[in-house]
This record gives structure tokens, C-alpha cells and sequence, in this order.
């Protein structure tokens, strides 16, 4: 982390969180995985949500009825989520520093302090 020294420092790293963040949002809104159902005959896209971006059927996973095309059709989502779901992961865990990371904990004691100083400092003003 940038040594954070005071106000204008906090202020900036602050404001360098923010945009790593929507750089981060911006990146999962537009990531998207493919699942297949066991037979390989059903193929979806999902992305941010779960929400099925794209749904294809090979002709013969017509043939097998209803219930077997229902079958095929939630594995296909399911693996597609499930693959979101893991790349999202990674991609958070390359971007975000986890909870308990040396470099997030430093951060987080040094936004107290900062805190707690102008706290102090605006009960001063109120005097």
C-alpha cells in the first residue's frame, strides 16, 4: 500500500480504491463462461447474475424428450455459472487484497488512525 501521511493522502489512496474497484465491476459485468450438459449436446453462456447470455441446442437433444432436454439444458447453466463463478474468483483474488493479507490489514489500521485523528481534530473545532 502507498504510505498513506494524511488527509489528501487518505483522500487519493481512497479514491485509487474506488476506481480499482470499478475497474474490477466493470471487468466481471463483462465476463462470460460456457457450460455443457454431459452428453454435449446443450451448450449455454452465462454471465454476472447467472443470467444466460446464450442457450444452444444440438438437433439431436430433441430426440430425447422433455424431461431429458430439462436435464441437459440446468447442467449446461449449471456448469456456466459454476465457471463464472471460479473465474470470478480468480479474477477478485488477483485484484483484491484478502481480509487478513498483511498489505489490506496495514491499510485498514492506517484508515483508523487517520479516522480517529480527524475525529480528534473536529472535536477541537467544535470547542
Amino acid at each position: 500500500m502507498d504510505e498513506v501521511k494524511n488527509l489528501d493522502d487518505l483522500a487519493a489512496y481512497a479514491l485509487h480504491q474506488v476506481e480499482r474497484l470499478r475497474a474490477l465491476q466493470a471487468r466481471l459485468a463483462d465476463l462470460s463462461c460456457e457450460g455443457r450438459s454431459p452428453d454435449g449436446l446443450v451448450v449455454a453462456r452465462t454471465g454476472a447474475g447467472g443470467r444466460v447470455l446464450d442457450l444452444r441446442l444440438d438437433p439431436r437433444a430433441l430426440g430425447g424428450g422433455a424431461e431429458r432436454l430439462g436435464r441437459s439444458v440446468r447442467s449446461a447453466i449449471t456448469a456456466a455459472q459454476n465457471a463464472y463463478a471460479q473465474e470470478a474468483g480468480k479474477l477478485m483474488a488477483t485484484e483484491l487484497p484478502p481480509p487478513g493479507d498483511e498489505e489490506y490489514e496495514r491499510g485498514v489500521a492506517r484508515i483508523d488512525e487517520l479516522t480517529e485523528r480527524l475525529n480528534e481534530m473536529t472535536r477541537r473545532l467544535e470547542r
